[in-house]
This record gives structure tokens, sequence and C-alpha cells, in this order.
């Protein structure tokens, strides 16, 4: 039985659902500390042929906040805003349609907690891109454990038999001494998403948020795309 464990991104890019894709349980670690200005928060699309960032508005908080704890600042209506930039920037493209879709379920969500909205987005996504992964909560597991010996306590209370952990994050686990913690296999997803057509780009900009990725493809196409 194989399983990923990862922190519940912002819209997040390819790779992350390539992940889901790879594995039977999927373990959102909603408990880890919120990092200021890291994928929790952002991602990226593209905006006048620059990569721009769309950044959700949290509240201040002590720097030991959970991701589960964050709370969202809801003034100045940033959804909104935050849907017209995309659509000012992808409206042309061919599946604005699809794209749509995607922006009119965002803009139906109702939270405060950061955390949730993340993980309703992936979802919804998981949903349409036909990805079958069971899903799961690290904050209900109640592990004290801290780094890998915590992902490893994960595992083994799922059965997990093999852990598809992303390659960056190969340096940690091996510093750590994951093979000597736990019996359970250990294998790296290295997912390089193929260059694809980007309306009005001459070069290809990478690492976008899935946003980007349906905007160009479609659903059907980015279904193909992510479980490449």
């Amino acid at each position: 039985m194989k399983c990923a464990i990862m922190q519940p991104h912002y819209f997040p890019w390819s790779g992350y659902f390539n992940l889901i894709s790879k594995v039977d349980k999927f373990v959102f670690l909603n408990d880890a500390q919120f990092s200021k200005d890291s994928w929790h928060s952002k991602n990226f699309i593209i905006v006048n042929n620059e990569k721009f960032s769309l950044k959700v508005p949290t509240e201040k908080s002590p720097l030991s906040t959970k991701i589960q704890d964050k709370i969202i600042n809801q003034n100045n209506n940033w959804k909104l805003k935050q849907v017209k930039t995309i659509f000012q920037s992808y409206s042309k493209h061919k599946f604005i349609n699809d794209l749509n879709e995607l922006m009119e379920y965002f803009l139906t969500l109702n939270t405060n907690n950061l955390s949730e909205l993340n993980i309703k987005i992936i979802k919804f996504l998981n949903r349409k891109l036909k990805i079958k992964a069971d899903f799961f909560y690290s904050s209900s597991f109640k592990i004290n454990e801290k780094r890998t010996a915590k992902l490893v306590k994960i595992l083994e209370l799922l059965d997990a038999t093999e852990y598809v952990s992303p390659v960056g994050a190969k340096s940690y686990l091996e510093e750590d001494g994951f093979h000597k913690l736990t019996k359970v296999k250990l294998v790296f997803n290295n997912f390089i998403g193929t260059k694809y057509q980007q309306l009005n780009q001459i070069n290809f900009k990478e690492n976008l948020s899935i946003i980007d990725v349906i905007a160009n493809l479609g659903w059907i196409n980015t279904e193909d795309y992510v479980k490449s």
C-alpha cells in the first residue's frame, strides 16, 4: 500500500497532483508549522507575460502557528480580486470555460481557515482530474514526534508498505535515517512536467499553479498531464 504525505498547498502545481496519483493513501500534513511566504499561502500564474504571485492574505500569528490554525484575513474581497486577475490574464485561453468552473467553485468556499481552504481546492481538483486516493489528516493522529519520526509513525499507523516522497525531501529523510526507523520502502517521485503550449509565451514558464495548466490544456488533457 503506497502512501504520500504533504502539507496542504494553495492551488498547487501539477507535480502535487502527480504525487497523489501515485498512491493509495494521501495524508495532508496540516499540523506542520505554517511558513510565511511559502506554498501554504501562495502560488504563481502568468500576468502580463511574467510570473505573478497569488497570495492568500492571512492574520498575524506566532511563528509556532500550525497550518491548521492559520486564519485568513477576509478584508478587501481578496477572492474576487484574485479571480478578476486570473480572468484578465486567461480570458483568451482555449479552455477558459474549464478554468471558470474552478473559479466558480473557489468563490463558493466560505472558510476562514487556510488549511481547510487549500484542502477543499485540492480535493475538488482531484475529483476533476479523476485521481483516486483516500485522504487523511495528520492532525487526527495526534503524534508528538517531529520531522521524519512523525512521518514514519503516520505511515505505520496507515499500514503503508511504501512511502512515495517528493525528491526535494531526499536530503532530510536521509539525514534523519529514514531506513533505520522503519521497514517501509522509500521511493522518490521526481515529477518533471513536460513543456506545454502556453498562450502568447515565447519561453516556457515552469512550476506554475495548476491554474495555468487547466487554462492551456483543459480538464481532460490536464488529467493526462499530471498522471504522466
